[in-house]
């Protein structure tokens, strides 16, 4: 995934860091900031690698679905 990959959603920017592990899973670590263009306060992190998926696009998915529900209970 490109790190500069971001997704905007109700006044935030969600930056997925998606990572191969050794064990061949993808770790869904992410990052929500303040401002469409990611350029506000840092909301969210999650850079431990707690959630593992067989493929990068369902590492993504449960990114966005998780992200999507965490900002519309924590508005800005």
């Amino acid at each position: 995934m490109n790190s500069a990959s971001k997704f905007p959603y109700k006044g935030h920017a969600v930056f997925p860091q998606v990572a191969l592990q050794g064990n061949g899973q993808y770790a869904a670590c992410f990052v929500i900031k303040a401002g469409y263009d990611g350029s506000g306060e840092t909301r969210y992190v999650r850079e431990l690698p707690t959630t593992e998926f067989a493929s990068e696009d369902d590492a993504v998915a449960y990114i966005l679905d998780f992200c999507a529900e965490w900002i519309d209970q924590n508005p800005l």
